[in-house]
C-alpha cells in the first residue's frame, strides 16, 4: 500500500469483493504486558469497512500520521467525499489536497461539528489550544480519537465531557500500511464506536485493544519499537562495511534478511527462541556471534532500554 493514493484509483465503497467481511480476530489470554489483551485485528485485502459506510471522518493534523490514516483509508476504498482534514500549515494543506483530493481547511471547529468521527493527530503540546478551540463544538454524539502520546483518556474526558473518546498509540510503519496500533476505549464508547475505531486503524496495519494502564509499556514496545529496528540496522550495516562488504550489498543483504526473518516469524507457530536454535548450529558461526552478545549482556541492556522508555512515557503523560 502506497502512502499517497490517487483519487482515480479509489476502490468502490460497497461492491469490491476485497472489502467483504473477513477480518482476523483472536481472543488471547494474559499477555507479556501483564494485562488482558482484548483482541487483535489485522489488515487484510478483505478488510471489512462496512462499519464506516455513511460516516464522515475528520483528521485534525495532517502530518505524517494523519496522512498515513488518510492514505490507508483511501487505499481500502473509503471515498474521498467521506474524508476531511485540517492543518495549521498552508503548505501541508496544499500537499494533502494535491495528494489525496479530499476537503482540507484550517477550521477545526467546523470539522468537529460536521464529522461523525474526529481523529486528533496534532502534537501533544498543541492539545491545550486545540481543546479550547473545539470544546464548544463537541456534542453528546461526538466521537473523538486521539493519537497523541501521553494524552490520557482522563485528560481528554475532562475537557470533552460530552464526547466518547478513544486513545490510540500507533507507530511509524502505519505510513506504509504495516503499523501496529494499540487502542484504549473511554467509558462512553459504545460497541459500534469500538468497531469504528478498530476499522479505522486496521486500515493501516494491525490493531490491539488494551487497558490504558498498559499504554506506557506498549509505547515502549511498539510506539518506540521502529527506532530500535532502525538502530539495529544502522549498527549492523556499519559492522558489515567494516568487514569489507560494499555498502550497497550490506544494505540490501541486511534489509532482506530482516524482512525475510520477520516474514518467517509471522508465518511460524514456533517461538523466536526455537527459530534462533534453527540458525545457530552447535559450534558454528551463529553460535559464536550469539556468545559475544550474551557475554556483553545485550538482553539485559535491551530490557533496561524498554524500562527507560516506559518510565519516560509515564513522566510525559497528562492526566
Amino acid at each position: 500500500m502506497r502512502q499517497h493514493i490517487s483519487h482515480n484509483k479509489s476502490k468502490r465503497w460497497t461492491q469490491d469483493s476485497r472489502l467483504k467481511t473477513r477480518v482476523r480476530r483472536q481472543e488471547l489470554g494474559t499477555s507479556s504486558l501483564g494485562s488482558r489483551v482484548l483482541s487483535f485485528e489485522s489488515q487484510s485485502p478483505s478488510l471489512d469497512l462496512r462499519v464506516l459506510r455513511g460516516l464522515t471522518i475528520g483528521v485534525i493534523g495532517a502530518g505524517t500520521m494523519g496522512q498515513a490514516l488518510i492514505g490507508g483509508l483511501l487505499a481500502q476504498g473509503v471515498p474521498t467525499r467521506a474524508l476531511r482534514a485540517t492543518d495549521a500549515s498552508a503548505s501541508m494543506r496544499n500537499t494533502v489536497r494535491r495528494c489525496f483530493r479530499i476537503q482540507v481547511g484550517d477550521d477545526n471547529r467546523h470539522v468537529v461539528r460536521t464529522c461523525d468521527v474526529v481523529i486528533l493527530a496534532v502534537k501533544p503540546q498543541q492539545f491545550p489550544e486545540l481543546m479550547t478551540s473545539i470544546a464548544s463544538g463537541v456534542t453528546s454524539s461526538a466521537f473523538v480519537i486521539s493519537i497523541a502520546a501521553g494524552i490520557t483518556l482522563r485528560w481528554l474526558q475532562a475537557r470533552l465531557p460530552k464526547a466518547a473518546v478513544v486513545r490510540v498509540m500507533p507507530n511509524l510503519p502505519a505510513t506504509v500500511g504495516a503499523g501496529f496500533s494499540a487502542l484504549a476505549m473511554g467509558r462512553r464508547v459504545t460497541a459500534r464506536q469500538r468497531q469504528i475505531a478498530r476499522a479505522l486503524f486496521a486500515a493501516v496495519g494491525e490493531t490491539c485493544e488494551l487497558p490504558e494502564s498498559s499504554f506506557d509499556t506498549i509505547t515502549a514496545v511498539s510506539g518506540s519499537g521502529p527506532a530500535y529496528v532502525f538502530y539495529l540496522v544502522q549498527i549492523w550495516q556499519e559492522a558489515a562495511r567494516a568487514l569489507g562488504l560494499p555498502p550497497t550489498v550490506a544494505s540490501r543483504a541486511i534489509a532482506q534478511t530482516l524482512a525475510g526473518s520477520v516474514r518467517l516469524l509471522n508465518a511460524s507457530v514456533e517461538p523466536a527462541a526455537v527459530l534462533v536454535s534453527k540458525v545457530a548450529s552447535k559450534k558454528g558461526t551463529t553460535e559464536a556471534a550469539l556468545k559475544v552478545l550474551a557475554k556483553r549482556r545485550v538482553a539485559a541492556h535491551f530490557a533496561e532500554a524498554l524500562k527507560a522508555a516506559a518510565r519516560r512515557s509515564r513522566q510525559l503523560s497528562w492526566s
